[in-house]
């Protein structure tokens, strides 16, 4: 008998250890996820140094605005010695920089005599926010070019290219296309006409697809249990409890508050919303109606 007694609780404590560990688990992995991503990949090891007479363009991923199928840059240069005023602190002239496709003005001038400073961007890129949370956004071909004019004459200087950032939620990757020339072109139109593209791609981060996941599988549960219990006092085997309806109740209203903390702010109408969401709705609903049938069938008054 002592043995038999013993068994469930064994089993009990065996469900009990496994659940706590696997809830460890999928948490530690989410965590582990969250603090790997953001970083912007790609473009060589370490940021390359401006050769003689050119410049390193920096670029400074700061955010992607999927809504608007946009990335958020700042461009900053680091011109070569032979770049600078006597002092080493100003441009001793303008420095244009092309950054293409972006949003407004191709062009940005870092003007002489003046300190070098932040210019922000905003690079077009292509992309559906309706797949979140596998939704990609692509800039394939930009161009990143400087140059220099003297007396009324464009002319390329060589140009190094880094991107830099993190982005929270997001993976960036970047990669040259093409073979960069021997020798600097004489002309802008020249170094136009042939240069070196890169590839730029943002996609959630692995842990915004744990998150996601995570969250879209406890939107699920909530009608699973609602249905249960429904469907357990409809057929008699628990007895009835008119405040489970005020519980099924505030599950129905917690839904849309759970599906708006998704990150990444999904809009209405994406996939998640035909494949779960209406769903869930439609199974807390189902379930409350069942409950009702159930307290219409056994909640008549003891005569």
């Amino acid at each position: 008998m002592g043995d038999e007694r013993r068994a469930p609780r064994r089993r009990t404590f065996v469900r009990v250890v496994s659940i706590v560990v696997v809830l460890a688990v999928v948490y530690a992995l989410v965590v582990t996820l969250y603090a790997i991503s953001g970083h912007v990949t790609g473009l060589g090891p370490s940021e390359p140094e401006p050769k003689k007479g050119g410049v390193t363009v920096v670029l400074n991923v700061e955010g992607v605005d999927a809504a608007h199928q946009r990335a958020d840059l700042s461009v900053y240069i680091k011109p070569s010695e032979t770049f600078f005023t006597g002092n080493g602190l100003a441009l001793a002239e303008d420095i244009h920089v092309i950054v293409s496709p972006i949003e407004g003005t191709q062009s940005i001038v870092f003007p002489a005599d003046s300190a070098i400073a932040t210019k922000p961007v905003r690079v077009l890129s292509d992309g559906e926010i309706g797949n979140w949370p596998f939704d990609g956004y692509r800039a394939d071909e930009l161009i990143v070019l400087a140059y220099v004019t003297n007396g009324g004459v464009s002319r390329p200087i060589p140009t190094d290219v880094w991107f830099t950032g993190d982005v929270p939620g997001w993976r960036v990757d970047v990669a040259l296309k093409g073979k960069a020339p021997k020798e600097t072109p004489a002309t802008l139109a020249e170094a136009l006409s042939s240069p070196q593209y890169i590839d730029f791609r943002a996609t959630r981060s692995s842990s915004t697809v744990a998150f996601a996941f995570v969250l879209l599988a406890l939107l699920i549960v909530m009608p699973c249990l609602v249905l249960f219990v429904a469907i357990t006092a409809f057929r008699g085997k628990r007895k009835l409890e008119p405040s489970f309806m005020g519980w099924m109740g505030a599950m129905l209203f917690a839904t849309i508050p759970l599906r708006t903390f998704l990150p990444g702010s999904p809009p209405i109408g994406s996939w998640i919303d035909f494949t779960v969401v209406l769903w869930v709705v439609v199974g807390l609903i189902v379930g409350l109606a069942i409950y009702v049938a159930a307290w219409a069938r056994w909640g008549h008054p003891d005569r």
